[in-house]
């Protein structure tokens, strides 16, 4: 439990080691990881640090506790702006990204105070997670089973969930299109100044787009071995061109609301795209409203990671219901999900293996132990965040990239690179399309490599970031609201296996960046440290 405290120093050697000292037991209650502990620590000493040479003296004042059971930390120094990162854009920009994950202090300038703010996230109990989907599960398929026995209850329990259900669905709709949309504005934000990310930042950010757009066309390849997809004649094939080239042209919208009323997906990426880079080119001149987009976003972050504790509850609705009512065929699907991107997320992490020992001459075993570690946190958490510190410590230590590359790559990619996701994502937009009786044109898989790719760059990397992202998904390939139940029971249990997958081919895509320029240790990469 986190205790509330304030308390006020004058900043000084001493003092640094009191706040600090402050900060280890705040984090400790919060029931931080130790590792992420450790980091803050540092950083917090390393700022304040800076600080004191020029504003020895000041007052300091120490705020934690918790708010809207939410911890907090906060420290404020009084005097003038001094922004210990002013005159390192890139460490900026990797100190933002990583503070998205509690792993980094937020910097602000108000009232006179020069704050530091850092929102610790408790260490993921995944079991407890998987147990509390588990136990929704089980119990839908028993109530669910049961009531079907008897006609009477059947009615009255559908008349109690399924408003239910309705009320939640509506809140995701209600959240999900702005959020997609401020996630791509302000992921585009924090990308920066190309120019201070160097060659090394441009040349990922293109193979991570290249990647995910190249990994959505094959999976619609796929789709169509696996799939029935209705061809036609000449007249028809004319048909999907126009089609396709109308829906291309739809991709401007012609007002500002619209996308966001109908959960249009191509709009408000393409919106996001505008008005971030907009912000981005004019730089200081609109930094108000950077400032006032970025509040915006976390605002609403916070909203999706509420709804997101109450997934068990929407995952025991969904299938309560869908046992009451098409259980045949909502299984059916199911068990066809599974079967595709299980394994499907698992030949991926293999296939960026082997391509990484090829292109870098080192064994695929030794590359395999390396990225171990890593990759069996993001299984049993499902959480890249969870997996950040382990992360960025094997590539520095194991896979010899630099450690100012790691510290830029690994947190953008987390949030811009999730190959996985477009394994799932592809696959239920099958899977739902073929229960729904939706034709698998070539149109509709054209609209799916452009949906599935841009929708998994904006998928917001937070605990519930995905169902905002079905939602969208859904309503621009015209499956019905009611396979969004399906989508968000699976979703429970596949996360683990996407979001694995994504750490471990980030971690081949930033190894590959780094040697292309020449920035990749070999030695420590093919050394064998065991």
């Amino acid at each position: 439990m986190v205790s509330n405290r304030s308390e006020k120093f004058n900043l000084s050697e001493q003092t640094i080691d009191e706040v600090s000292e402050i900060c280890v037991q705040t984090l400790s209650e919060a029931g931080a990881d130790k590792k992420d502990i450790i980091r803050l620590r540092l950083s917090l000493e390393e700022i304040l640090g800076v600080w004191l040479a020029s504003l020895r003296g000041a007052l300091v004042h120490v705020d934690c506790g918790k708010r809207f059971g939410r911890a907090f930390l906060k420290i404020s120094v009084d005097g003038p702006v001094m922004d210990a990162w002013e005159d390192n854009e890139a460490f900026m920009l990797s100190s933002h990204m990583l503070s998205q994950a509690g792993l980094s202090f937020t910097y602000s300038y108000k009232n006179g105070k020069n704050c530091l703010i850092c929102n610790p996230r408790k260490k993921k109990s995944s079991m407890g997670q998987v147990a509390l989907l588990l136990a929704a599960v089980f119990l839908a398929a028993f109530l669910g089973a049961a009531a079907r026995r008897f006609p009477e209850i059947q009615t009255a329990a559908l008349a109690v969930t399924q408003p239910l259900f309705d009320m939640i669905l509506g809140a995701l709709r209600a959240v999900s299109s702005p959020l997609v949309f401020l996630a791509v504005c302000c992921g585009i934000l924090s990308i920066g100044d190309l120019t201070v990310v160097g060659k090394i930042g441009r040349k990922l950010i293109l193979r991570m787009i290249a990647g995910t757009f190249a990994l959505a066309v094959v999976m619609a390849l796929a789709g169509s071995l696996l799939f029935p997809v209705a061809a036609g004649a000449g007249n028809e094939i004319s048909g999907n061109f126009s089609a396709i080239y109308q829906m291309v042209l739809e991709i401007v919208p012609s007002d500002i609301v619209s996308p966001f009323l109908n959960g249009n997906a191509l709009q408000l990426v393409f919106l996001g795209i505008c008005v971030g880079a907009a912000l981005l080119i004019l730089g200081e001149r609109v930094s108000a409203a950077q400032n006032i987009l970025m509040q915006v976003n976390e605002a609403v972050q916070f909203l999706m990671i509420a709804l997101g504790k109450i997934i068990p509850l929407f995952v025991f609705l969904s299938l309560f219901n869908i046992m009451l009512s098409d259980f045949d065929s909502g299984f059916s699907s199911v068990l066809k999900v599974f079967a595709i991107v299980v394994p499907g997320c698992f030949l991926l992490t293999l296939f960026y293996v082997f391509m990484a020992a090829v292109r870098l001459k080192v064994g695929p075993v030794l590359l395999m132990k390396k990225m171990l570690p890593t990759y069996l946190i993001a299984l049993t958490t499902a959480s890249s965040a969870a997996a950040l510190a382990t992360n960025l410590e094997t590539c520095v230590k194991e896979l010899g990239i630099p450690k100012k590359v790691a510290d830029f790559a690994i947190p953008l990619g987390q949030v811009l690179y999730k190959p996985g996701f477009v394994v799932g994502l592809f696959t239920l937009a099958l899977c739902m399309a073929e229960s729904y009786g939706i034709p698998i044109t070539p149109l509709f898989l054209f609209m799916s490599i452009l949906t599935v790719g841009l929708l998994s760059m904006a998928l917001p990397p937070i605990p519930g970031g995905a169902l905002s992202v079905f939602t969208v998904m859904f309503a621009q390939l015209g499956i019905p609201e009611g396979a969004l139940a399906l989508a968000v029971a699976v979703n429970a249990i596949l996360d683990f296996f996407m979001t694995a997958a994504g750490v471990a081919c980030l971690q081949v895509q930033v190894a590959l960046a780094s040697d292309s320029v020449g920035m990749l240790d070999g030695k420590k990469l093919k050394r064998n440290n065991s």
